[in-house]
């Protein structure tokens, strides 16, 4: 997970600098798929504690890489509901 986050950063970089203009140039540029790249870009709005948690190895067993980056609430109270399993 930690890598993922990683990653979103230097494609949320790439789109900002203008290096690439859309997600599918992002995917080119990596090399990887375009579904992969968009899910992942989903991770720029978790929230601050629950990205505090991935980097410190502290989420629950039971939460995934896909749960996060698949339908992940907008609003950061959502996500820890989601999360806590409530």
């Amino acid at each position: 997970m930690q890598l993922a986050l990683v990653r979103r950063h230097r494609w949320l970089a790439k789109l900002e600098s203008g290096k690439a203009r859309n997600l599918a140039e992002v995917a080119g540029i990596e090399g990887m798929d375009q579904v992969y790249v968009s899910r992942m870009v989903n991770l720029t709005t978790l929230a601050p504690d629950i990205v505090a948690a991935i980097l410190n190895e502290s989420l629950p067993d039971h939460v995934t890489l896909f749960d996060l980056a698949s339908g992940t609430p907008l609003l950061w109270d959502e996500q820890r509901i989601l999360l806590s399993g409530r």
